[in-house]
């Protein structure tokens, strides 16, 4: 009878301590800051990109993400403002009577100025489906004529510069 009494208590330790092991658990993982990812809704405006002579810090990027569907953007901007050439995109644009310069990110730049791996993709595409890059973002920074970042707070081109792109990628999406 005595033996029936141990196993008894062992039985009683092993599913008490299970559930303490259960509850620890569930508690030290709830206290973990989950790395989540963020999903870029119509843009988003990051710091530190492309550098450019004059400057200390890089440039703002303004970027959003690509549809796969459509042409490549650097086809785009080489077939609207007659770039010529898909690598190294650069080009000038007057808005609103003021001259600017707008840079493209290739995709190995976007990767190494910025944390991409933050950000969800929501338009992912098998491969049949996709006509241009399979490049996830796209990113694009400007200056003005006197070499001043226009997406940076504080300047005061940068809601002129924001409706500038916002209407170029609008009119990428709308191809």
């Amino acid at each position: 009878m005595r033996m029936f009494h141990v196993e008894l208590n062992l039985k009683t330790l092993f599913s008490k301590g299970f559930l303490v092991f259960i509850m620890v658990a569930a508690f030290t993982t709830s206290c973990v800051k989950p790395q989540g990812t963020l999903e870029i809704q119509d843009y988003t405006l990051l710091a530190n990109g492309k550098q450019i002579l004059g400057h200390k810090e890089g440039l703002t990027a303004f970027m959003f993400e690509n549809n796969l569907r459509k042409i490549a953007f650097q086809q785009f901007l080489a077939d609207k403002y007659g770039v010529g050439s898909y690598n190294d995109v650069s080009y000038e644009v007057t808005v609103e009577d003021h001259k600017f310069k707008v840079f493209l990110y290739e995709n190995a730049e976007i990767e190494k100025y910025f944390k991409v791996s933050q950000f969800m993709v929501t338009m992912a595409e098998t491969e049949d489906n996709i006509k241009g890059s399979n490049q996830k973002f796209i990113a694009l920074s400007i200056v003005n004529n006197s070499n001043e970042d226009c997406l940076t707070d504080g300047s005061l081109y940068q809601q002129v510069a924001i409706r500038y792109l916002k209407s170029l990628k609008d009119e990428f999406y709308n191809l």
